[in-house]
């Protein structure tokens, strides 16, 4: 009996083996044919605001409250459901880029007097390159994901199925708000949500730009934009968080992080949330120097240093200190001119509490410029700024999110390693170095959202690699996949087969009661194909 019953388990895994492979080559080439979605293409007659609303409508707690009822009606209806209706939207959102492009080019330059070419850039191109890959790879996400079968399901047909999770909240920041807000909103409507998008009103101009002109885009049913024309963030943001969400996307600093993710515990609303870190740099004595300066002095500077992956600080081999530092004063000459103030390639701080803030960390460091300095409350401009300082410098306490980098000598690469594994995990982290092994050394031994290698910003650049951090500068990731993912719940789904073998295979005796010595048996046997 007992050797019958070894004999049916073994030619029952290698059957389900087969049948795993055979699944998996019949759903790869399986096409989407048909759709089961049921849509109540009536909803918008039932809804209460935000079909009727103008965008410049205020944020009134009753009119949030409404606001968020209605995306929940949307979303129970169906309506952004189906695969035609999502790629309808974003190729919309990517109209709106395209006809709104020099809008959006002159809103950046309003609000952060961001340079024309580095605004195309980072919200611009990069939201579009999102939309054009999502397009392409859309039908290839929303495909069933099949699984291996297994014994104890066996036969059945066994796969993930990608569901939208429903009505997602997107906070929005200030630095990047274009890339920021809106590729986050590429994956909610791929993944077939309805949204609630609030763009932060530090960037003014970009923030009603967003709210008066994506309307006139996307569906007001499946994306609604609000509290663009309020005076302060805090207070739309609070009210939305008392509603239930079934997810938020946060991008904005640790301390907000914190709050966002106690309003979103009251209903267990997950998060994916994009803080910022002071992210370290260790340049080694086998690194090119020269390369490692230019390329700290042009990422630390990009948007005025108001960037969470800018390069925050350096931690230099004191072999190659000298040389570093002299490179950096030669690099910020050559890229700005011998007056940075008049360069068109230097942007402005955002608003006067930040000015004010950074203006205090120039006067309050006790390190040496070796460059820069100097700064101007009324126009808001900081001039790219070097600076030698000691670990305990007031530069080297928090995120400086501004165009200064300090640089700290270390006598070797294990201080640099302890020193970085001392503070909270940065959202990025830069090693310049061409040994193989010191490389390896921080690889293996940080903890950081992502890291490049012999340059700066690259790891984000890719838009088929995630972007998230980890610890104390977030959790979850986007971009790409990721952010149809971030959006989506990957539902296991088993649908048995039913065989005419009388249940020896297809549905075996053991699995059902009345209990015996057989049965634990064939389970104790079968332990090992579990």
């Amino acid at each position: 009996m007992h050797a019958a019953a070894a004999a049916m388990l073994t030619n029952t895994g290698l059957l389900a083996a087969a049948a795993t492979g055979l699944v998996m080559v019949l759903m790869s080439r399986r096409q989407r044919r048909q759709e089961y979605y049921v849509v109540d293409e009536t909803i918008g007659e039932r809804l209460k605001v935000v079909t009727k609303t103008s965008p410049t409508e205020k944020a009134t707690p009753e009119f949030v409250a409404d606001v968020v009822a209605d995306m929940r009606a949307s979303f129970m209806s169906g309506i952004s459901l189906p695969v035609e209706t999502r790629k309808a939207q974003l190729r919309a959102l990517r109209q709106f880029f395209v006809d709104q492009k020099e809008n959006i080019i002159a809103a950046l330059a309003a609000d952060l007097d961001r340079p024309r070419l580095e605004a195309i850039m980072y919200d611009w191109a990069l939201p579009v390159a999102e939309i054009d890959n999502m397009l392409a790879d859309l039908d290839d996400y929303l495909e069933p994901e099949p699984c291996e079968q297994h014994i104890l399901s066996f036969p059945a047909k066994q796969y993930l199925q990608p569901d939208p999770l429903g009505v997602a909240l997107i906070i929005g920041t200030w630095n990047f708000p274009l890339q920021l807000e809106l590729v986050p909103l590429i994956g909610a409507i791929a993944a077939g949500n309805t949204a609630i998008v609030k763009p932060c009103v530090i960037s003014r101009n970009c923030a009603e730009l967003v709210q008066r002109e994506l309307p006139k885009y996307l569906d007001p049913r499946i994306v609604h934009v609000l509290g663009a024309f309020e005076e302060r963030d805090s207070p739309v943001t609070n009210e939305l968080l008392k509603h239930k969400f079934d997810v938020i996307f946060f991008t904005g600093s640790p301390k907000v992080g914190r709050v966002i993710m106690e309003g979103a515990a009251k209903n267990l609303t997950p998060c994916i949330l994009e803080l910022g870190g002071k992210n370290p740099v260790y340049v080694d004595k086998s690194a090119d120097v020269t390369l490692a300066a230019k390329r700290c002095v042009w990422g630390r500077n990009l948007n005025a240093g108001q960037q969470c992956i800018s390069p925050d600080f350096v931690l230099c081999h004191e072999a190659v200190l000298d040389k570093f530092l002299s490179e950096c004063r030669r690099f910020v000459a050559e890229f700005y001119g011998p007056d940075p103030s008049t360069s068109g390639s230097v942007g402005k701080i955002v608003g006067e509490r930040q000015i004010e803030r950074i203006a205090d960390l120039i006067e309050t460091t006790k390190g040496k410029f070796v460059v820069g300095g100097d700064y101007n409350k009324e126009t808001r401009y900081v001039a790219p700024t070097v600076a030698h300082v000691a670990m305990d410098d007031v530069l080297m306490e928090d995120e400086i999110f501004g165009p200064i980098l300090a640089v700290v000598g270390v006598p070797n690469a294990q201080a640099a390693l302890t020193e970085i594994r001392s503070r909270p995990e940065p959202l990025a982290l830069y090693v310049f170095a061409e040994d193989k092994t010191t490389q390896e050394l921080f690889l293996h031994n940080t903890a950081s959202g992502g890291v490049t290698v012999n340059h700066c910003i690259f790891h984000v650049a890719n838009v088929r690699l995630p972007f998230g951090g980890v610890g104390n500068s977030g959790m979850g990731s986007y971009h790409a996949k990721k952010t149809f993912d971030a959006f989506s719940h990957p539902k296991p789904v088993v649908i048995k087969s039913k065989w005419a073998d009388f249940g020896i295979i297809s549905d075996p005796f053991y699995l059902y009661p009345p209990w015996n010595s057989v049965k634990e048996w064939i389970l104790s046997a079968s332990q090992p194909l579990i």
